[in-house]
């Protein structure tokens, strides 16, 4: 039936495809994702480069539903365009594609002029969704758009979006949303001079970089969450949690 409607939907005029199904999404998130925000009230007031776990293709809406009204553009893998509705659902954002897991230098310098044009830019460095849930070692990309673009760097961790659209490898298209409870939370912002002693000497100090940014997600991020990042830096004890936005189209 969902797939049905979203290939009826594909029909419409973008800009009024892009309304109704923001709208759609709105109201199923609302109704299914028992989200909490923490450390929203705490972000710099200018363009940031938003580093983020990637577990689900709900990430996405989750993080612009937290994020209202702030605009973002968000960094997501061309594989989205495979089905009508990951397509669709991609569009209600401002994104970049990439391709995963190769050097797509376009994409990147995107990236970066966006930032320095003052728009912020969120990125799942792990290049792709974790089927464990845990950390993946983040890919070196990152690290070049944060030390090019030269803004604050905020570090966000998201819980139970694995949950609430689990992963179906055999058919991304099919995927399902469930009641589940969210948390979104964004740490104290930074940037890249202050990670220079953690990189000192490193071997490989572009891998040692985004190792470093990382740690600052891991930090958020409840144990079974860290990955190949646990064993980081003590958690930053986030700011009180605010219910996510109501929804709206």
């Amino acid at each position: 039936m969902l797939r049905v409607l979203f290939a009826l939907m594909s029909l419409l005029p973008r800009g009024l495809r892009r309304h109704v199904v923001r709208g759609l999404m709105h109201g199923v998130w609302g109704r299914l994702s028992h989200a909490k925000v923490y450390g929203l009230k705490d972000l710099p007031a200018g363009p940031c480069l938003f580093i983020c776990n990637h577990l689900s293709n709900a990430d996405g809406f989750t993080l612009y539903r937290a994020l209202r009204p702030r605009q973002v553009v968000f960094l997501a893998g061309v594989k989205l365009h495979g089905t009508v509705m990951t397509r669709l659902a991609a569009e209600t954002m401002d994104t970049i594609d990439i391709t995963p897991n190769s050097p797509d230098i376009e994409a990147l310098r995107r990236c970066v002029e966006l930032l320095k044009a003052g728009q912020s830019v969120l990125i799942f460095p792990e290049g792709g969704r974790s089927r464990s849930a845990g950390l993946l070692q983040a890919k070196k990309g990152v690290g070049l758009i944060a030390k090019r673009a030269g803004v604050p760097i905020v570090p966000v961790a998201l819980t139970g979006t694995e949950k609430l659209m689990p992963i179906n490898d055999s058919d991304m298209g099919g995927e399902r949303l469930y009641h589940a409870d969210v948390t979104v939370t964004f740490g104290p912002a930074f940037r890249m001079e202050d990670l220079e002693p953690e990189v000192k000497g490193a071997s490989d100090a572009r891998q040692a970089l985004v190792d470093a940014m990382m740690r600052r997600v891991a930090a958020l991020l409840p144990p079974a969450y860290q990955g190949v990042y646990a064993g980081g830096p003590a958690p930053v004890a986030p700011t009180a949690p605010s219910s996510a936005a109501p929804p709206s189209a």
